[in-house]
């Protein structure tokens, strides 16, 4: 645990892409886990406190494996963020445990987060994407040292959970994607409006100006951001962004994060909707139930706080478009009654109106887009793409027990939140004494928790999540999806293979999206065209 990566980046690497590690000649002792990038904790969930944590040399991955020895197993490298602002604190939210009784080698991954990570003058004096460039750095790593471990070079599979899902996203379709051989998304890809956006140069030079840094000059705003303490940076990045984004472009406010390169060195050079180049590894993507949980937490804590909402309805586009409405016509209006008459009981927002706004935001969040990019996939892909959808309740769902304890209602907190399915595929040290329980009895959340294992690491060792005699699967078989088919996997108490997720919910964001893209003028939409047209 703690083998460095790269170099520090700190003084006047800060920003900057990572730099080789040196070599060493002595024997590195790596037992113990070094501290993650630097970071603002905001999880209240948990009952930790709210603050900083982490350092800026955090560089580093962590190896488990089953023994060393030349056996040559498939490895698989995990990344986990949240919208690239922050992370996880490694095996004590997450152990390895099962991927190990499987025979399987994990590598975790620390990587730079928000404006650390991201900050761009896009240009080549700061190109921006430090923190994906991190992670490519540790593939490299890992391509080149593995077999030392026990691992096989030519077997990796890039695993992430949402922000980290985008993350292996955007990275298959760039130069990195030699590094690996398959991908899973968990609640995650690049196709939602979060990611890729745009004109981040200003943004630099606002956090410039929240940092008293008054200068059009490039080197001097570079230069004078590497000398000011990390968490002052980053209690102030949000604030770069304009203060009417949300509402200007209908997009996820990430105000630094991936972006498209404008040269033809940088790693992310076109957007992953222009691309044609044909996909050649194994994909596996998938989300849970009740994707908008966790980000209307607020409202579950205090449902009075929706009736805000009456008067400014968060019209948020489920994925990344190229028009945006004007929001201060009618069309703006109209835009957002057809989506409560969709999603809310009578087309109003009421007191009683959270399990719809919980469902809404989590189909404009996570759900349709990666819904849509299965689709994509499956079409581009020259190998299979498998779409689960995990629907389990257990004791094991940490995060949506955690959340329940803030909740002052039950009332449409049915199914499963983001990240809900870690504790069935690593073990969650906070769960133990379930776990113990769980492994005496034999109970049902056991039997999942085997078949989910395995359906994981059989797809990184065989690109296949069910492949033939396997005990524990018992005759499951998981087709690939097609557009034709629109077969997935559903992960509840039966596991089976179902058809349509979401149909009518997903039906209605094509066609409110091929509607309204038509009457965009220069990628703005100021006019409705037949205010009669229904969808």
């Amino acid at each position: 645990m703690g083998i460095p990566y790269a170099q520090p980046p700190v003084g006047d690497l800060r920003f900057m892409a990572p730099q080789p590690v040196d070599p060493w000649d002595d024997t590195l002792t790596a037992t113990k886990e070094k501290r993650a990038c630097i970071q603002f904790n905001n999880d209240v969930k948990k009952g930790q406190s709210l603050g900083w944590y982490g350092v800026e040399d955090c560089l580093y991955l962590d190896v488990f494996t089953p023994a060393i020895d030349e056996k040559g197993r498939a490895v698989i490298m995990f990344i986990y963020n949240d919208h690239f602002l922050n992370s996880y604190n490694k095996t004590k939210d997450y152990a390895p445990d099962f991927f190990i009784e499987e025979d399987v080698v994990i590598v975790t991954i620390s990587h730079r987060l928000s404006a650390l990570g991201f900050l761009s003058l896009e240009n080549e004096i700061l190109p921006g994407n430090s923190g994906l460039k991190d992670i490519v750095e540790g593939l490299e790593w890992v391509r080149d040292n593995i077999e030392q471990f026990g691992g096989d070079s030519n077997r990796i599979t890039l695993m992430g959970l949402q922000g980290g899902a985008a993350a292996v996203d955007l990275l298959i379709h760039t130069k990195a994607k030699d590094l690996f051989n398959g991908a899973i998304l968990q609640s995650g890809t690049s196709w939602t409006s979060a990611y890729l956006q745009e004109k981040v140069r200003d943004r630099a030079f606002r956090l410039g100006e929240m940092m008293n840094i008054t200068t059009s000059n490039d080197i001097k705003l570079l230069t004078d951001l590497q000398g000011i303490a990390a968490p002052d940076i980053l209690s102030r990045d949000l604030h770069a962004s304009p203060s009417d984004y949300f509402k200007e472009t209908q997009k996820s406010v990430v105000a630094f994060g991936p972006i498209v390169e404008d040269h033809p060195n940088g790693l992310i050079t076109e957007y992953p909707e222009h691309s044609t180049e044909k996909i050649d590894i194994p994909i596996m993507i998938g989300a849970n139930s009740r994707e908008g949980l966790e980000s209307m937490l607020q409202y579950l804590i205090e449902p009075r706080y929706i009736s805000f909402l009456k008067k400014d309805f968060p019209l948020l586009l489920p994925r990344r478009l190229k028009f945006q409405f004007n929001p201060l016509t009618d069309v703006y209006d109209e835009a957002a009654q057809e989506i409560r008459d969709l999603y809310f009981k009578d087309g109003k927002v009421t007191l009683k109106s959270v399990p719809d706004l919980i469902t809404y935001i989590g189909d404009a969040t996570t759900n349709y887009a990666v819904d849509y990019t299965a689709r994509v996939y499956s079409e581009r892909s020259l190998k299979p793409v498998y779409y689960y959808h995990f629907d389990y309740i257990s004791k094991l769902n940490e995060n949506k027990h955690n959340l329940m304890k803030h909740s002052s209602m039950e009332d449409g907190t049915w199914g499963t939140a983001t990240g809900d399915e870690m504790c069935y595929l690593f073990r969650c040290p906070s769960l133990e004494k379930e776990y113990l329980k769980i492994e005496e009895t034999e109970a049902e959340e056991k039997i999942i928790q085997k078949k989910m294992i395995k359906l994981w690491t059989n797809f990184a060792k065989y690109g296949n999540p069910t492949p033939d005699n396997d005990e524990v699967l018992a005759g499951l078989k998981w087709p690939s999806y097609t557009v034709e088919s629109k077969e997935y996997l559903l992960i509840d108490s039966q596991m089976e293979v179902k058809k349509d997720l979401y149909k009518k919910r997903f039906n209605f964001w094509d066609q409110f999206i091929d509607k309204w893209e038509k009457l965009a003028v220069d990628g703005v939409i100021s006019e409705s065209g037949n205010k009669k047209d229904e969808l």
